[in-house]
């Protein structure tokens, strides 16, 4: 999920955020409708969110953001940028939003408002089909793991390692941390670490395309993860914009549709954040 360049693709997506916010203000809302263009923040390397193909960006995210868009009447510009970057990016307002599957955290929602949840982040355990020491996530105590830098996993899999600890388990022998996730996925086919841990929605498109390689186990966290669209806190305005538009998506099934589209199943989220965040 990192650097390129600045594409132009298609509109944009909805969001809900928090409750405790400030008031809602019309700054950014105004300048994109007088821009004429909502420009919107994503890495475009996390199958099937968002990713290239032929030149273009496709995914799910940019599918949502399609169908948005004609509702803000403006078009979208999507920029390709470095995850571990994303949020001081969009605070120094290189782009309006960010919707490139962003898992809500508690830490994260002190840093931007996030929308309601749209896709299920819940964080599990990717393992070689072959692989027959790990049966739990106590059994990750001496191994290599490997996690994109700047993630959710990252922080999720450090919580883990100090429950291990408290235990009284060792922790991992090593953590490696990837600029993007593909280069985990092979270093673990390649036996340079013994697990990746990620979201497992993005996970069961991994398998898909590589059947008979992979296994997934859960047992690294016990809350329930979402992904949601983020905005600078002052953006209240443009933040409801978004919420009511996937609101809207999930009632009339069109969001349904689409992770039909690109996880083969649907997946149920709730329409406000959880008390309970990784």
């Amino acid at each position: 999920m990192y650097r390129r360049t600045l594409l132009t693709g298609a509109g944009a997506a909805g969001l809900i955020g928090l409750s405790s916010v400030r008031p809602a203000r019309a700054d950014t809302m105004d300048e994109v409708k007088k821009r004429g263009t909502l420009i919107v923040g994503m890495e475009v390397a996390y199958v099937p969110y968002e990713f290239f193909k032929d030149g273009n960006i496709v995914g799910y995210d940019p599918d949502i953001i399609a169908m948005a868009m004609p509702k803000l009447g403006v078009k979208a510009q999507l920029v390709d940028t470095a995850w571990n970057g994303i949020i001081p990016a969009l605070y120094a307002k290189k782009f309006d939003c960010i919707i490139s599957a962003m898992t809500i955290t508690k830490e994260r929602t002190e840093k931007v408002l996030f929308s309601m949840p749209y896709a299920d982040a819940s964080n599990v355990m990717f393992l070689r089909a072959d692989e027959t020491r790990i049966k739990s996530g106590d059994d990750l105590s001496g191994k290599v793991i490997g996690v994109q830098l700047g993630s959710a996993a990252a922080v999720i899999s450090k919580t883990f390692e100090d429950k291990m600890k408290a235990k009284g388990l060792a922790g991992y022998k090593e953590v490696k941390q990837y600029e993007h996730y593909p280069e985990a996925y092979q270093d673990l086919l390649n036996k340079r670490v013994d697990a990746v841990v990620n979201s497992k929605s993005t996970l069961m498109v991994v398998m898909n395309d590589a059947p008979g390689k992979f296994k997934m186990l859960p047992g690294v966290s016990d809350v329930t993860a979402y992904f949601g669209m983020a905005f600078r806190k002052e953006d209240a305005a443009l933040q409801g914009f978004f919420n009511t538009q996937l609101a809207e998506m999930k009632k009339d099934g069109s969001l349904d549709k689409l992770q039909e589209k690109w996880f083969g199943s649907t997946m149920p989220t709730p329409n406000t954040i959880p008390d309970v965040l990784p």
